[in-house]
């Protein structure tokens, strides 16, 4: 009888065989070629095994009952899947090498018996099973014989796939997980190093990640020069030599891909050893940070283009301010005396007439008088206006129950608001709150605030102004000062309720009320540079109401970046 070859694995067998072959072929179906294939399959001492490219079992000989769940037959597991078909050992044992099998490379290695049979061990061959050039499966060999010595049993590469070490060393299958994870990472990459600084081991996710195939990388100590493209960075004598000192490195910068193209990664080199300290290697974790990067230059060009519009904004602004006071030197300086002489002159103009005017003549002559001492009330406003925007605050606790007496006997006391004392009905706290802030500022907001009050009520009899102020919260828990001043004078249109803070705007005619259109304006500027708000609230005929408010004074961070 003709001994069988050496290695009986055909290079390739008829393309009937691999399609599906029947559990008992009649040998009518084949023709010579594929009854001579199927005698040899059946009556090798060998275990075989056919798988398609889903795993799924398309052939088994009787000698691969071995491998089979009991108690499956070869021609029961016949289309199963392999994990349903195949025992845990063997399973444990071939999954970390399928993926590569199916991308088309061959794997042969030494196997301890998957079923814990300390006196055998089997040679495993797995490799793709090819059909015109294209991998539709993989084809397995298995090969009993008697056991080595435990040492002998185990390969010298510790850094191999978990299938060729001795169970008791390492678990098959938490250490296949640990491989199907290094094929599977995306965007990210493991591989490893031996104790030289070769690269030993290159699974799928380095080769996806930078492109190297196997061959091109394995056995290479590093980079040669920049002429060469490598995966290791150019700095990785001096990170294998810190992770050998200190465990681990880190390595951050531009690596080149197989095509020559570049990505920024993080490389983390961390030492192995085994359990009596003698070093295995080195593992090569590679994290793509390309997109990071991007992003990163990308928030600095922002932040640099940021900071160059605030330098132009503030610039401006610095500019915008010394115009404004030289604008109100200018009016401080150059319009104040003009309006003088115009008033001297009308004095002087009086008594060269001598004799008592005609009306018309002393119509005149007063029309350019409140003329000119209107202009003069618009000068000081802007001058005010103009030193409150950038005036220092002078900060302290101030009492708004004291401020509010004071400045209401001011009000009062004006001529151009006097009215009878019956005609005007003030309805005043007991208390308000304290704030933080500029007594001085905050005491014209008071005023323009009850003057506007007393003025828009003149038509009622009488005028009645209610004055008062409340601690609130704001959402944060932070407390908040809220005052109000009430009046029933003649209101105005709800819609226009914004216009009444701009600079000289006016909701009613000059010739029925008298202003300049600042005191508003002034108001919000002072509690706004407090850090606080005011509103405007009202309706034709139905009075107005003004509310602001303030931080209270446990509230005591300044606001508006004026230190007290």
């Amino acid at each position: 009888m003709q001994s069988l070859p050496r290695d009986p694995w055909p290079s390739q067998l008829p393309p009937a065989f691999f399609a599906a072959l029947p559990p008992q072929p009649q040998p009518e179906v084949l023709d010579e070629p594929e009854r001579a294939a199927w005698r040899l399959l059946l009556g090798l001492p060998e275990a075989v095994l056919i798988l398609d490219a889903q795993l799924r079992v398309q052939a088994a000989n009787p000698a691969a009952q071995a491998l089979l769940r009991p108690p499956l037959t070869p021609q029961a597991a016949r289309t199963r899947l392999w994990h349903d078909a195949l025992q845990d050992g063997w399973l444990q044992a071939l999954w970390p090498w399928a993926a590569s099998a199916l991308r088309g490379e061959r794997a042969e290695w030494v196997l301890p018996d998957p079923g814990g049979d300390a006196t055998r061990q089997w040679n495993v061959r797995l490799e793709p099973d090819r059909l015109h050039g294209r991998v539709v499966g993989l084809l397995l060999l298995a090969r009993a014989q008697a056991a080595a010595a435990p040492r002998d049993a185990q390969l010298a590469n510790p850094l191999t796939p978990p299938s060729l070490r001795a169970p008791q060393h390492a678990p098959p299958l938490p250490l296949a997980r640990w491989i199907a994870w290094a094929d599977g990472l995306r965007e990210a990459a493991i591989f490893f190093l031996d104790a030289h600084g070769a690269i030993c081991e290159w699974p799928a996710s380095a080769e996806r990640l930078l492109g190297y195939p196997a061959q091109a990388v394995l056995g290479t100590p590093g980079p040669d020069g920049d002429d060469a493209p490598h995966p290791l960075p150019a700095d990785t004598p001096q990170a294998l030599e810190r992770a050998a000192l200190l465990g681990q490195s880190e390595s951050m910068g531009w690596l080149r891909r197989y095509d020559g193209s570049r990505l920024w990664a993080q490389v983390v080199f961390t030492a192995l050893s085994d359990t009596d300290g003698q070093p295995l290697g080195t593992a090569c974790l590679v994290r793509d940070m390309t997109e990071v990067r991007r992003l990163e230059e990308l928030l600095r060009e922002l932040n640099q283009a940021l900071e160059r519009k605030v330098q132009q904004r503030t610039q401006a602004l610095q500019a915008a301010v010394e115009d404004l006071e030289a604008f109100a030197s200018s009016v401080s300086h150059d319009l104040r005396a003009p309006l003088r002489h115009i008033t001297s002159y009308v004095q002087l103009l009086r008594e060269d007439l001598g004799a008592p005017p005609t009306p018309e003549v002393a119509e005149d002559l007063r029309t350019i008088e409140n003329a000119a001492a209107h202009m003069g009330r618009l000068i000081e406003g802007l001058l005010a206006f103009a030193r409150t925007g950038h005036a220092a605050l002078q900060w302290q606790p101030v009492d708004m129950l004291s401020l509010l007496r004071a400045s209401l006997n001011r009000v009062l006391h004006d001529p151009a608001l006097q009215r009878p004392e019956d005609e005007i009905e003030l309805r005043l706290p007991a208390a308000l709150p304290a704030v933080h802030g500029d007594p001085l500022l905050l005491a014209r907001v008071w005023d323009n605030l009850l003057a506007n009050a007393l003025k828009y009520s003149r038509p009622r009899h009488p005028a009645v102004i209610e004055v008062g102020g409340e601690l609130q919260r704001r959402p944060d828990g932070t407390p908040l000062a809220v005052f109000w001043v009430r009046d029933n004078g003649v209101g105005f249109d709800p819609a226009q309720a914004e216009r009444l803070f701009g600079m000289f705007q006016r909701l009613h005619r000059a010739q029925d009320f008298d202003g300049t259109g600042i005191g508003l304006a002034l108001a919000r500027r002072i509690v706004e540079r407090h850090g606080g708000w005011i509103q405007a609230e009202g309706r034709p005929d139905a009075g107005a109401t003004f509310t602001f408010a303030l931080p209270s004074l446990d509230d005591t961070a300044p606001a508006g970046g004026d230190e007290p």
